[in-house]
């Protein structure tokens, strides 16, 4: 049985015969594997479970030596847990101080009560960043639930919550994370029960964020006056001063109508898309004329800082993301796909 099981979850590493009569020796492999020779560990080491049906006696089999060995991420997906396979997945969190990634999707979590406690050990863990809940809110779990993991994730820099059937029942917590700015930079809310309310708390909370790069949007309840609101959060483009206060560093996806993702495509950071959305305005590309009206906001002794931008218009491989923007409107109202995903990958811790 313990063969079985190590064959299962290790694949192609083969282990030697006194770990197999020895389970509890996984850690001493695990340090000759992964020390550097001088006692600190060198390369990061990750365990993976995948579709793999951990029972309880595989779990009482490599419990406790894995609850000896850091790894730095600990991915079980699919694994038709029970109650035991969760709060074992908990307890690994809580001993494992230097884990970075946690993976749970498509193991069901079904009580309030063990979400509450995952939302406990993960606001306590310091070192956490990504965090994978896809398809793991059972159907007796509430929205307070979901939302205290939302909370909980102020350290993170990755939360994924796609497909747990989200509502917010009017709360603005989602939001309200946001506005506050935490660190995190990638949110998966997609194939969840969010709304046009929502999507407006949410693009509020955008505003005053600097931080999340991405936020996943799509196969929600999200129609145009939802997706309208999103786009305003990107490009304000009621005055200059509304549009420098709009979110430059996330983009949006959302199903249905299109919000252009432009705030990762642009070179030069938030100044350069902030550049890139001013001129959008002022001087559209391929547009003899020049839209001065804009500049009556500008007080008299700062023109001359004005007419010195316009030198620094946008190079023309940018000129496609700024169309894209003046086709905002038209966009939403028309219904259709996006106009840009972005498919760069980045490293997140």
């Amino acid at each position: 049985a313990k063969s079985r099981a190590y064959d299962a979850l290790f694949g192609a590493m083969t282990l030697p015969p006194d770990i197999m009569e020895d389970p509890s020796q996984l850690d001493r492999l695990y340090n000759d594997l992964y020390s550097d020779g001088d006692g600190e560990m060198g390369l990061r080491c990750q365990f993976v479970a995948d579709k793999v049906e951990l029972r309880k006696e595989v779990l009482d089999i490599i419990g406790p030596p894995l609850l000896l060995c850091p790894f730095d991420s600990i991915r079980l997906e699919n694994n038709r847990f029970d109650r035991e396979g969760i709060l074992f997945a908990i307890d690994l969190l809580k001993h494992n101080k230097s884990m970075v990634s946690l993976h749970l999707a498509g193991n069901t979590i079904e009580t309030d009560d063990d979400f509450n406690l995952l939302s406990e050990v993960i606001s306590n863990h310091p070192s956490l960043k990504e965090l994978d809940l896809t398809r793991c809110a059972g159907p007796n779990i509430t929205s307070v639930s979901v939302n205290s993991i939302v909370l909980a994730s102020k350290g993170l820099k990755a939360l994924h919550l796609t497909g747990n059937d989200i509502s917010t029942d009017g709360s603005s917590i989602i939001a309200d994370c946001l506005a506050a700015d935490p660190p995190l930079q990638e949110l998966f809310l997609a194939g969840n029960k969010l709304n046009d309310d929502d999507a407006e708390l949410i693009a509020e909370g955008l505003k005053t964020n600097t931080n999340l790069k991405k936020i996943d949007l799509r196969d929600n309840a999200i129609g145009r006056l939802g997706c309208k609101a999103l786009f305003k959060a990107i490009f304000n483009d009621e005055s200059l001063n509304s549009v420098s206060s709009s979110n430059h560093t996330c983009d949006i996806l959302a199903s249905s109508y299109k919000i252009p993702c432009i705030n990762k495509e642009i070179f030069g950071g938030k100044s350069g898309v902030l550049l890139a959305k001013k001129f959008a305005m002022i001087a559209p590309p391929n547009d003899q004329d020049v839209n001065v009206h804009l500049f009556s906001e500008v007080p008299p002794e700062l023109i001359h800082k004005v007419l010195k931008l316009v030198q620094k218009y946008p190079e023309k491989n940018v000129w496609k993301y700024m169309r894209h923007l003046l086709q905002g409107d038209e966009l939403l109202e028309n219904g259709a796909a996006h106009v840009e995903e972005s498919s760069e990958e980045e490293e997140l811790f």
